[in-house]
């Protein structure tokens, strides 16, 4: 049993190409989505800043982004706790990024610059020429997706509504890191391809409505694949 309060096969590790907070935050998502952290067991920030080598300011903060996505339970004057997280915390999740992203794809449809959309077009061709499980393929599609909802989010001209979608990104992109293959990936090219049509088209409703297609897609998905 480990400080953690539940034993780890694997010692935790963050990754160095995100700002630490962020790579604290996805570490502890994939050990709770994942299993390696349980429902009930306490989380504890001296301990984990030991097992991830880093200071305590970090995991302090990802601590408290979880407790706000429902994933840690913060209790007063006692050590917070894993949350319980069920498919239903993960459809919810997902439907309130379907009224922020729509919401901000409709907005963007106006703004975006249409080379922005070319670039995209030619990086989802690249993508759907060499489609692979080779996990270069899987990192390679996860950038483009993180700069793709990114950039369409930055071209709404609300930057509280970008900012808040960008939260629900880090939680989704935990999700993509613990169950995303290709299986599924080709049909996200496609969604992806109608979301960057529609937007060239200044077309607002029709923007709106690719967008909440494509999360809506992987809502199906990843309700249907999470554990128990």
């Amino acid at each position: 049993m480990s400080e953690l309060g539940t034993p780890l096969d694997q010692p935790l590790a963050v990754r160095g190409d995100v700002p630490l907070s962020e790579a604290v935050y996805e570490t502890l998502l994939e050990a709770i989505l994942s299993g390696a952290l349980k429902p009930g067991d306490p989380v504890s920030e001296i301990a984990l800043s030991r097992q991830l080598e880093v200071s305590r300011s970090p995991v302090h903060d990802a601590i408290v982004q979880l407790a706000g996505d429902g994933l840690i339970v913060l209790r007063p004057n006692r050590r917070p706790i894993v949350a319980a997280f069920s498919r239903e915390d993960v459809f919810q999740v997902f439907e309130v990024r379907t009224i922020l992203e729509g919401a901000a794809a409709e907005r963007a449809a106006g703004r975006i610059d249409r080379s922005t959309l070319d670039g995209f077009r030619s990086e989802l061709q690249e993508l759907a020429d060499s489609i692979d499980d080779d996990p270069e393929w899987i990192r390679r599609w996860t950038d483009h997706d993180e700069r793709f909802h990114e950039v369409v989010a930055n071209a709404c001209g609300n930057p509280r509504l970008a900012a808040d979608v960008a939260r629900y990104r880090l939680l989704h992109r935990g999700f993509n890191k613990f169950q995303t293959s290709t299986d599924c990936l080709d049909r996200a090219v496609e969604e992806h391809l109608a979301i960057i049509d529609a937007l060239a088209s200044r077309d607002a409703d029709r923007s709106r409505e690719a967008m909440v297609t494509h999360v809506r897609e992987w809502q199906a998905y990843f309700v249907n694949h999470m554990p128990g």
